[in-house]
């Protein structure tokens, strides 16, 4: 696959990609999340341990949290999440915020084919026959 292009439409390799580049800063204050909260679209603070990302430049999670969007929720998605999409996220090396909605739909699809119509565990394999995963960006190198 090929490199990312900048603004000036010369490609770059991986490690020269500005963060500056992909993200912009998170809006979404205090305010808008307990207004979720109050919608029960997201749960608790105390009880979930999430945390805002207001001040950061790109996200950057600690070793056990996971960056999400507010529209995943409001979509509704929830957590926690099943181990065999944990699973895929490790495997592959990426984060939860590299998948658009669509993938994770495709994901929790597929593990309810295997759980309530087949009656067995998400196999890799299984997956892999029917999903073919395209990466772009820093994980072309891979």
């Amino acid at each position: 696959m090929a490199s990312k292009r900048n603004h000036s439409g010369l490609r770059q390799t991986p490690h020269e990609i500005n963060h500056a580049e992909e993200w912009v800063q998170s809006v979404c204050d205090e305010r808008a999340l307990n207004n979720l909260e109050v919608l029960e679209i997201l749960p608790d603070s105390v009880i979930a341990g999430w945390r805002l990302a207001v001040g950061e430049n790109f996200p950057m999670p600690h070793s056990n949290e996971l960056v999400v969007f507010e529209d995943y929720f409001i979509r509704g998605f929830g957590v926690p999440i099943h181990p065999f999409l944990c699973w895929l996220i490790d495997h592959y090396g990426i984060s939860l915020y590299n998948l658009s909605l669509n993938s994770i739909l495709h994901v929790v699809v597929f593990i309810n084919l295997c759980e309530a119509y087949l009656g067995i565990l998400p196999h890799f394999d299984l997956f892999c026959h029917f999903f073919c995963l395209k990466m772009r960006g820093e994980l072309d190198r891979r």
